[in-house]
């Protein structure tokens, strides 16, 4: 069964079992594959490269900018649209909150000398509207809730619903306020 070569046939195979390279279909893969380990050896080199410059000193510069950092506004600090001539009565320790409480009409039309002893200051309420109008008020230890949202929606309109809720919401911050020792 084994083909003997004869006189007119040529073997295809050398001596040996080596492959017969002469048809030059291998040559052209070995050269790619050439190529191929030739780029690869350039690319790495180049990274080498590149990394070698980066650790190169060069101008000093900073690799992220600045953070901003947030700062929350001091303690009533807020400028009104519309300055009220403050009388400073009652409002030394926020000077910026220049609507007083106790400056309506009604403690001037008493009719006595003697003012009134200031009572103890909880906190200066600042309520900035949806245009971006700020009301501050400070708000005293005997301070009624309802008649304070009443004087911020003097100055900044509000609806019913919302003088409501501001004033739910002063009534917890008073009581927040006065539990503390």
């Amino acid at each position: 069964m084994e083909a003997e070569p004869g006189p007119g046939r040529r073997c295809c195979c050398k001596p040996g079992g080596r492959l017969d390279m002469s048809h030059g279909f291998v040559h052209h893969i070995r050269r790619n594959q050439i190529a191929r380990d030739n780029y690869d050896k350039k690319m790495k080199q180049a990274a080498k490269e590149k990394v070698r410059r980066r650790l190169t000193p060069g101008p000093t510069r900073p690799r992220k900018p600045d953070q901003q950092v947030y700062l929350p506004r001091r303690r009533c600090e807020a400028r009104l649209s519309r300055p009220a001539a403050s009388t400073g009565s009652r409002d030394t320790n926020f000077p910026a909150c220049s609507l007083d409480y106790g400056e309506s009409s009604e403690s001037g039309s008493s009719g006595s000398s003697d003012p009134e002893p200031p009572s103890l200051q909880l906190f200066c309420l600042e309520y900035e509207a949806d245009s971006g109008e700020v009301t501050s008020v400070i708000v005293y230890q005997d301070d009624d809730p309802g008649r304070v949202s009443e004087k911020v929606s003097a100055h900044t309109p509000l609806d019913a619903p919302m003088r409501e809720a501001l004033k739910i919401r002063i009534q917890e911050e008073m009581a927040k306020r006065q539990s503390r020792p």
